[in-house]
Order: structure tokens, then C-alpha cells, then sequence
């Protein structure tokens, strides 16, 4: 998502970061647009969102927000200056433990429907479970987008879900399929927030992630993250024998749900190193800190002041859609359109 993260002034560049993304598009089809941004005194920085080894980083970028999980940006391109501060490193405060909420689910996933997200073989594992005699609550949060498409979405989960669950095995199961006039996520972080508080156990299926938000807000809820031991991206760069379960083969997934299901209450959280990692005032403290290095590697003095900081979670891997220069509220934040790399453009000429 194009975010403007400082104004410009006469002594010091304003700021702007847009996704890997948006970065494809400006590169290869507005250019002049990226090159007009430059020209008016702004650093432009490039968010890797997604598992991005081997993607390429753009001669206009100034910097990347990118872990080393995540890219290898930093260490093909030798001149690059790297800030390992992601989306998930701004993880909203409502994501705690409350002592207060009572445990119902033993299983939350939340996932879009996406292929990637393996919502398929979460199914088959679950079932697997039900087959062992064991009376799960699981609770699977699915919103519905209306860009899912069938070669690389999952769009008969509900068919599935009916077709594969029993009648009894539904009452246990919760398939929450979010409409799709909702906003992204469907929920507020309020509620999402709740329902980790009161469920053991948190699982995601997908093999590779950016920076996974499910797994940011199950630590910060000190609830235990069940995931593939090999799955790239950075979602197991906090996880440890103490907070988390892996499986190897896809198909003792469920052996791996059911080992922390049975031991949720057994489990410890470093919670000085969660809240270091993800946190969002953490966050918000380690990227003044590199922008600060930024500014003085072009001679400048960044005085601290940034603007847009609320909700930058979403905001930074495009998840936040109220913004001037886009449509809807309905699809993703990513500028896609000419029209959308002029409107921001003239946002920042308003500046």
C-alpha cells in the first residue's frame, strides 16, 4: 500500500513506502510517477510483504523494510540500505492475554481462502481428529474476498465443510465465512483479539509467509502456534520449543494439533522478546531508529516526527483501504491503476 510516512520540509526529504507490489507496477509501467515522487524530495522505501527471495529491488528505492526471512534483498544488492521492520512488528496492543476469558475453542485458524493458506488439508487433518474421538472446538475464521477465484482460491469451502463434517462434527466445527462487503478482515482486532483469548490452541497451514499476522497476535495472546517446521517467511523467527508445535509431514498435522490442544496450559512465552518483535510502540521506536540512520546516510537529521502511524500493520502489506486514491474498501490496498499512481501522486503535490 503506497503510505506516506513524513511530509517533506526544507531541510529534510518526506517519506514514502509502497509494497513490493506496487513497486513491480511503478518500476515497469509508472515510472515517470516514481521518478516525479523522487524528484520532490521523498525517500521512497520498499515493503517485502510476501516470501520474496529473488524478487527484484528497484533502482529508485532508497531503502526496503524486509527481514532476512523474508528477502534477500540486502545481500544481492550491495548498495541496498536494509530496515528489518515489517508489518508484523506493529501488531495492535488489544492482542494480550486476559486471565479474565475463559478457554472455549481448542483450535482457531485464521486464514483467507487462498490456495496458499492449505485450508484444504487443514480439513483433512481435522477430520483426522474427529476420526481419533476427540470433541475439538474449532473455530475457522475465513473471510470471503471478492477477488478469490478458482485456480488459486479455495471457493467450494463450503461446499466441502458440509460435504466432509458430519452433523455432529459441525457442532464442534465453526466455519465464521466472513461476507465479502466487509471490510478486509472481516472483524475488528477487538474481536479477533477475543477469540484468541479464548481459544488454546492457534494453527496455520501455509508452507511460506511474509510476515504472518496470526502467529504476531497468537504470541501476544500467549497462545501456543501450531505450523510446518520447514514453512519459509518469518512466521518461525519467534517460535521455539516453549510457544509452538511443528509437524513434518503433512500428514501427522493432526498429531501436532492434538500434542498442543493436550498441553495448551503447559506452554511459556518470553513475552519481553514477543512484545521487542512485534509489538506496535516497539515497532514504531525501532523504525525512527533506522530512519535515523537513513537520513544521516544522505546527510540529513530526521527529527522524529512521522505521520500515518495508526494501524500500520495493515496499512504496510496493503491490508488497509481507506485511503484517497483508492476505490473501495472491498479489495486489497494495492495500487493497481494508472489512476491510483496518479491520485496519490497528486496527494503528495498537495503537500
Amino acid at each position: 500500500m503506497a503510505h506516506i510516512f513524513k511530509h517533506r520540509t526544507d531541510d529534510q526529504n518526506g517519506i514514502v513506502v509502497i509494497s513490493h507490489e506496487e513497486a513491480y507496477r511503478g518500476n515497469d509501467h509508472h515510472r515517470d510517477i516514481m521518478d516525479e515522487i523522487k524528484s520532490r524530495k521523498y525517500f521512497i522505501g520498499v515493503h517485502y510483504g510476501g516470501f520474496s527471495y529473488g524478487a527484484a529491488y528497484p533502482d529508485f528505492a532508497d531503502f526496503f523494510l524486509g527481514r532476512p526471512s523474508v528477502t534477500d534483498i540486502g545481500a544481492r544488492y550491495s548498495n541496498s540500505f536494509g530496515i528489518p521492520v515489517v508489518s508484523s512488528n506493529f501488531t495492535s496492543i488489544v492482542f494480550k492475554k486476559d486471565p479474565e476469558v475463559k478457554k472455549y475453542w481448542d483450535i482457531i485458524n485464521i486464514s483467507r481462502a487462498g490456495n496458499v493458506k492449505r485450508l484444504d488439508l487443514f480439513f483433512r487433518e481435522v477430520k483426522k481428529i474427529y476420526d481419533k474421538g476427540h470433541k475439538y472446538k474449532i473455530l475457522l475464521v475465513c473471510s470471503k474476498r471478492h477477488e478469490e477465484a478458482k485456480d488459486n482460491h479455495f471457493t467450494n469451502i463450503e461446499d466441502v465443510y458440509y460435504e466432509m463434517f458430519t452433523k455432529a462434527e459441525r457442532q464442534l466445527f465453526t466455519l465464521m465465512r466472513l461476507d465479502e462487503q466487509l471490510e478486509f478482515k472481516g472483524l475488528s482486532k477487538t474481536q479477533l483479539s477475543y477469540f484468541y483469548q479464548s481459544s488454546k490452541v492457534s494453527t496455520l497451514f501455509s508452507m511460506g509467509e511474509g510476515s504472518p499476522g496470526v502467529v504476531a497476535e497468537s504470541l501476544q495472546s500467549q497462545v501456543p502456534v501450531v505450523v510446518h517446521g520447514h514453512q519459509l517467511g518469518s512466521g518461525r523467527d519467534c517460535l521455539n520449543d516453549q510457544n509452538s508445535v511443528y509437524w513434518y509431514d503433512d500428514n501427522l498435522a493432526h498429531e501436532a494439533l492434538i500434542k498442543a490442544v493436550e498441553n495448551y496450559d503447559k506452554f511459556t512465552f518470553d513475552m519481553d522478546v514477543i512484545y521487542d518483535n512485534y509489538r506496535e510502540d516497539k515497532g514504531l521506536e525501532k523504525i525512527k531508529d533506522w530512519f535515523t540512520k537513513l537520513y544521516q546516510k544522505h546527510g540529513q537529521q530526521f527529527d522524529g516526527e512521522l505521520i500515518n502511524t495508526d494501524d500500520l500493520v495493515s496499512r504496510l502489506p496493503s491490508h488497509y483501504t481507506e485511503l484517497p486514491w483508492l476505490d473501495t474498501r472491498l479489495y486489497n490496498g494495492h495500487m493497481q491503476t494508472r489512476d491510483h499512481y496518479e491520485r496519490f501522486l497528486e496527494q503528495i503535490k498537495q503537500l
